[in-house]
């Protein structure tokens, strides 16, 4: 999230309290599913302001205790793997 926040600098304040859980929550869920060694390369730095967005459009109805189905960590996955 550090990087998130440096890489996108003052919009990061855009986001609200709710919006960081849940981009937390689903990253979190994310991490679960790649490998630790392709995880660490991801640029994180890097993201854009669209590209958290798309990730966050994907966490409607999920929340702590109730998590993204697979199929949305599978999207979630793909846009991660794509920042260069």
């Amino acid at each position: 999230m550090k990087m998130m926040h440096q890489g996108i600098g003052a919009e990061w304040r855009s986001f609200s309290e709710a919006d960081i859980t849940l981009l937390t929550h689903l990253l979190q869920c994310t991490w679960n599913k790649i490998d630790q060694k392709v995880w660490d390369k991801i640029p994180f730095v890097n993201v854009k302001m669209d590209e958290v967005r798309q990730i966050l459009s994907l966490g409607t109805g999920v929340e702590p205790g109730r998590n993204p189905s697979p199929e949305v960590v599978e999207e979630i996955k793909k846009i991660l793997l794509a920042i260069r």
